[in-house]
C-alpha cells in the first residue's frame, strides 16, 4: 500500500453552478492542495468520457477510509433539493454510507445562508466555516490540509484566524505605505542605491540620523569600500550564506519606508526588520545584480518570517500612534 493510499481517499462533493468554468477554482484551491498527499476524487478529473457518472461515483465512495468534503455554497444548496439532479443522487449515495466506519462527511461553508439549509446527510454535522477566507479570496488550501490530516477543530480554526490576521496586516501595511510611494533601486555595477519618490528628485540612500547615533551602526558608517560607503550612498549586497554584511543596507532601506520613526523602541523593530530583509532578500542577490524594492516587497519579505511579521506590526502601530499624537 502506498503512502497516499494509506492516508485514505478524499471525495469532493460540489455543485457545478452556471457552467463548467464556474467551479474551476476548485482545482487550484482545493484539489491541488490535497492530491499531492491523498487520493482525491473530483469528477472533472476522475470520470472519463463514456463512463457511467453514477457508477464511477458509487465506486469511489466504497473506498475506506474516506473523507467527503462538501463545498456548500448557494449552488450546492439549490442543487441538493432538486430531485433528479446529479448532486441529489450523489447525496442519496452519501446518506447510505454516512454512518459506516471510516466515513467522515464534512460540510465546508463557503457562503452565507447555507448552514440552515444543509441537506441530509450534512445537516447536524460539525462543519468547517471557510466563508471568512473564501469571501476575501484567501487561500483555503491550508485549512483543508489541516482538516484532512485530522487536526482538531480548535487547531484548524487557529490556523484560519492566523490567515485572516496576516491578510489584515498585509492590507493595513500596503494602505499605509502606498500613501507615500517609494521605490528603491540598487545599481549592480556601482552599488549606489537611489530612492525614488513621487514628485521628488531621486536621492542617494543615506543612513538615517538614528543609525549614526546608534552604537550598533555608527562605527561602520564612515567606511569607504568599493561596495560599501554609506556616506556616498554605496551599500553592500551579494549572494551569500550569511546576511550580516547586508544588514546595514536592509535597515537603512526599511527606515526610508518608516522615516518618521526613530525612537528607541522603534529602532529595535527597524533593526529586527532589517535582519529579516537582509536574510530573505539581500543575501540572495548577486553582487553584480541590480535590484528594485517597493512597498509590496517590504511587506512580502518581512511577512515571510515571524520576526518580520512582528516588526511590521509594531512599526505600523508606532506610525499610527505618531499620527494620533501629531
Amino acid at each position: 500500500m502506498t503512502e497516499v493510499e494509506n492516508r485514505g481517499s478524499i471525495f469532493i462533493s460540489y455543485a457545478w453552478g452556471n457552467g463548467l468554468e464556474n467551479k474551476e477554482w476548485v482545482r487550484q484551491r482545493i484539489v491541488s492542495s490535497l492530491d499531492w498527499n491523498h487520493d482525491v476524487f473530483w469528477d472533472r478529473d476522475s470520470i472519463a468520457y463514456g463512463e457511467s457518472i453514477d457508477g464511477v461515483i458509487a465506486q469511489a465512495l466504497t473506498k475506506r477510509p474516506i473523507l467527503v468534503l462538501c463545498l456548500c455554497d448557494q449552488d450546492y444548496v439549490r442543487a441538493a433539493h432538486q430531485e433528479g439532479s446529479g448532486l441529489y443522487r450523489e447525496l442519496q449515495m452519501l446518506t447510505k454510507i454516512a454512518d459506516e466506519p471510516g466515513v467522515r462527511i464534512v460540510p465546508l461553508i463557503l457562503e452565507s445562508g447555507c448552514i440552515d439549509k444543509l441537506p441530509e446527510p450534512l445537516a447536524g454535522r460539525l462543519y468547517l466555516n471557510l466563508q471568512p477566507l473564501h469571501q476575501l479570496n484567501i487561500d483555503i488550501g491550508m485549512a483543508l490540509m489541516s482538516a484532512a490530516e485530522g487536526m482538531t477543530p480548535a487547531k484548524v480554526q487557529k490556523g484560519i484566524t492566523a490567515q485572516l490576521a496576516a491578510f489584515k496586516l498585509r492590507q493595513r501595511a500596503l494602505n499605509f505605505l502606498r500613501k507615500r510611494p517609494v521605490t528603491i533601486w540598487g545599481n549592480g555595477r556601482t552599488h549606489e542605491v537611489m530612492v525614488y519618490r513621487e514628485d521628488a528628485a531621486p536621492q542617494l540612500l543615506l543612513a538615517p540620523q538614528w543609525m549614526w547615533e546608534s552604537d550598533n551602526w555608527n562605527y561602520m558608517l564612515n567606511d569607504d569600500a568599493p561596495t560599501f560607503c554609506p556616506t556616498k550612498g554605496r551599500w553592500h549586497w551579494e549572494l551569500s550564506s550569511s546576511s550580516i554584511d547586508m544588514r546595514p543596507l536592509a535597515t537603512a532601506l526599511l527606515s526610508v519606508f518608516f522615516e518618521q520613526l526613530a525612537g528607541e523602541n522603534e529602532q529595535r523593530f527597524l533593526n529586527q526588520g532589517g535582519i529579516v530583509l537582509a536574510n530573505t532578500f539581500f543575501r540572495t542577490v548577486l553582487i553584480t545584480e541590480p535590484f528594485t524594492f517597493n512597498a509590496e516587497d517590504i511587506v512580502g519579505f518581512l511577512m515571510r518570517r515571524d520576526e518580520g511579521y512582528e516588526a511590521l506590526e509594531m512599526l505600523l502601530n508606532a506610525a499610527d500612534t505618531d499620527v494620533e499624537v501629531a
